[in-house]
């Protein structure tokens, strides 16, 4: 009879099911892994260092997202603290918000506009990528200052060696209701969703961008957990991103009214645009502020998918 070593038996056996620790450590790691290839791309002037840039942005605010996930199963040094890592994005955000608002500017809807407005726009176009060159060196700047770089410390060592609160060794899935609902319920209770149909005031427009920002965290830990669902919540977090996106161009575009003259020319096309940004708002503000919508989405959540 031939004997099963111990190596064989442990390649045999079933792996052990994910436990909040072991998961928390899993997620990290590999937005700690993207985040790094990004940074080198942008510190040696990489051709798509502007995306790198923004990829950057983008890991540190799922980063934050899963500091709010996991922070009672993780005991975390202050570099990895939200606050920390907003202040960060932040910084960094500063020159994506530039690229973003001049790709605005360069789209063909803008080829129609009377004459007088052109040379507006060109004269702002010209005004943001003067600010957009220093936002640059700034951005590398982030990178190298040693806020950054305790971040980075951080990062490594706590993967190298995780520190958790007894709440890691609970089983994952079971444990999935609990993690997910509290920023569903954030995300419901936001001011932003009992705005008129086009905001008119500047704290109507705060408003949607709170939730824009909400809706993003929503979405990156319907991602992170995505696996454990089925496909109507795939569908649904997909949703989530066309209304971030919906809400970013929004904005976008206010940021860009905000930096004319208020009887400028270009006022009017802006908010024309705007308006187009939002031109399904009533239906989104009907379907999530109804009762039995908010319901269901609990209730998805609730019974995490079957896995073979």
């Amino acid at each position: 009879m031939k004997t099963i070593t111990a190596e064989q038996k442990i390649l045999l056996s079933p792996p052990s099911p994910p436990t909040l620790g072991s998961e928390a450590h899993q997620l990290l790691s590999l937005q700690w892994q993207r985040l790094q290839k990004h940074v080198e791309r942008v510190l040696s002037h990489h051709p798509e260092a502007a995306e790198s840039l923004h990829q950057i942005r983008v890991a540190l605010r799922r980063i934050g997202t899963w500091v709010q996930v996991f922070q009672s199963a993780v005991k975390l040094p202050a570099s990895l603290k939200t606050k920390r890592l907003q202040k960060l994005a932040s910084l960094l955000g500063k020159q994506r918000d530039l690229d973003v608002l001049i790709e605005i500017l360069q789209e063909p809807c803008w080829n129609g506009i009377p004459e007088a407005q052109q040379v507006e726009l060109k004269h702002l176009i010209k005004e943001l990528a003067r600010r957009q060159a220093k936002a640059q060196e700034r951005s590398r700047r982030v990178l190298k200052d040693p806020t950054f770089l305790e971040f980075q410390a951080a990062c490594e060592q706590w993967l190298s060696c995780p520190r958790y609160t007894p709440q890691a060794q609970l089983p994952l899935k079971e444990s999935l209701p609990h993690l997910l609902t509290p920023l569903l319920a954030e995300w419901l209770l936001q001011p932003g969703w009992r705005i008129p149909a086009f905001p008119e005031k500047g704290s109507q427009t705060k408003q949607l961008h709170k939730l824009r920002k909400a809706t993003k965290r929503l979405r990156y830990q319907m991602e992170f957990f995505s696996t454990f669902y089925g496909e109507a919540v795939q569908n649904w977090t997909e949703t989530l991103k066309q209304l971030q996106e919906q809400l970013g161009r929004f904005n976008d575009l206010q940021v860009l009214r905000a930096h004319l003259d208020p009887d400028s020319g270009l006022q009017s096309p802006l908010q024309d645009q705007q308006r187009l940004a939002l031109h399904d708002w009533p239906q989104q503000q009907h379907r999530y502020l109804s009762p039995d919508e908010q319901w269901h989405l609990y209730q998805r959540l609730l019974i995490p998918t079957p896995t073979e």
